[in-house]
């Protein structure tokens, strides 16, 4: 399926931009949206940061407060097949059309990098539908980034892993106090309470804003451990309780949902949004979506499960998931990755869970070199792309696709015929 112009035309605008352009610093978006007469300073927002779940955490969140009757603002990063997907209102990515008015409104600041422009982009359209609520996720670490040049209400931080550290410094500490730096809201909350960054994360904080632990706000539990990709919990909060099915595959789901109840108990307390009822929270949850993350697709007669796991961290929950479920000993594989990842670490948790391998190469210059995806799977087939790799698949069995949000991406661009 061909592009529509206008979607050409809004590739076209973005691909100067991309991100080799990135400095830190947040002087560009703070001139520019000062210049758009600081539209993100027109409604409230949760900002969503941390190493691995900030999407399912937002995606999450953004539900629960639709369900509400609001008006809801999601921005969330990267995308995996069109870029619209990034900005969301009320569930549904923004029009072609109205991100490329945005677009073209911001040619004019040629400083700005490809998240940059999306970033101003977002709170400007966000300002311009009235949001009632915006829940913004972080790109990379927390005190340059663009989503930084807002004071959040509410900020989420769901964990500290070891991604990036190119950019974000050589140790877990280091990650940390890159990420605290964007807390300086009203009120911060933890997914993950540890201990050893507590002193890291208080110190680069803000220190008017106040730190909780999400546990502090509700109470989830997983009520059984039973081999299912989708768990079922048991929650509080709010004066009341209620159990669910997670709609959102995985148990390392069970923190990402405790969070963003938490960061809605928050918003409830600041008086930003109203008592939620338990109808809305169990329709909200139920409602949640955010494809690539342990989605089982069927297409051509086969089966696929796709996840976006990219680094060590996730690639251990993605594991762990697996050994638990009646997948286990069942699997093939579908494998990606970019340069910067730890292939050979992610490979050998992959290994033990999986018979038959593909590698395959990815539409990016920071992607891994064939030559590099088979030294790490001794004896595995190398496609000459992803969609061959997807034909290639024995139908009767179930397929892993997994490395890198750039291959769900492409896996799904192919499942849709789109270009």
């Amino acid at each position: 399926m061909s592009r529509p112009p206008r979607l050409l035309e809004l590739d076209r605008l973005l691909a100067s931009r991309f991100e080799a352009r990135v400095v830190p610093g947040l002087q560009r978006i703070t001139a520019v949206l000062e210049s758009l007469g600081n539209p993100h300073e027109r409604y409230p927002s949760v900002l969503v940061l941390g190493t691995n779940g900030k999407g399912s955490t937002a995606a999450f969140l953004a539900s629960l407060l639709t369900s509400m009757g609001l008006r809801v603002g999601l921005y969330t990063s990267p995308h995996l097949v069109r870029v619209e997907e990034r900005i969301r209102l009320d569930g549904k990515p923004l029009p072609t059309e109205e991100l490329l008015t945005w677009v073209q409104r911001l040619t004019r600041f040629s400083e700005l990098s490809y998240f940059e422009t999306l970033t101003a982009a977002a709170f400007g359209a966000f300002a311009e539908n009235h949001v009632d609520v915006a829940v913004v996720e972080a790109g990379l670490g927390g005190r340059w980034d663009a989503t930084n040049a807002k004071a959040h209400e509410v900020a989420l931080l769901t964990n500290v892993g070891t991604d990036h550290r190119d950019w974000l410094g050589p140790t877990r500490a280091h990650i940390a106090a890159e990420k605290a730096a964007a807390l300086r809201g009203r009120e911060a909350i933890l997914g993950e309470w540890d201990e050893s960054l507590l002193p890291v994360i208080r110190e680069h904080a803000h220190p008017q804003t106040r730190i909780s632990a999400a546990s502090h706000w509700v109470t989830v539990e997983p009520i059984d451990l039973q081999p299912t990709l989708y768990p079922a919990v048991r929650a509080g909060g709010f004066g009341y309780q209620w159990e669910v099915c997670l709609p959102l595959a995985g148990l390392f789901q069970v923190p990402n949902y405790r969070l963003a109840l938490a960061g809605l108990a928050a918003l409830h307390e600041q008086g930003i949004v109203s008592l939620p009822s338990r109808e809305a929270v169990v329709s909200g949850t139920l409602a949640t979506r955010w494809p690539g993350r342990l989605e089982e697709i069927l297409w051509g007669g086969r089966r696929f499960l796709l996840d976006g796991a990219h680094n060590l961290e996730a690639m251990a929950a993605l594991t762990q998931t697996l050994s638990a479920s009646e997948y286990t000993g069942t699997l093939d594989l579908i494998f990606s990755c970019l340069s910067d990842k730890p292939l050979a670490a992610m490979a050998k948790l992959l290994r033990p869970l999986v018979h038959h391998v593909q590698v395959v190469p990815l539409s990016s210059p920071r992607a891994r070199s064939l030559q590099e995806l088979a030294q790490a799977f001794p004896g595995c087939r190398q496609a000459g792309s992803v969609g061959e790799a997807l034909e290639a698949s024995a139908p009767q069995r179930l397929t892993l696709v997994t490395g890198s949000l750039r291959l769900v991406g492409e896996a799904l661009s192919f499942f849709r015929g789109w270009a």
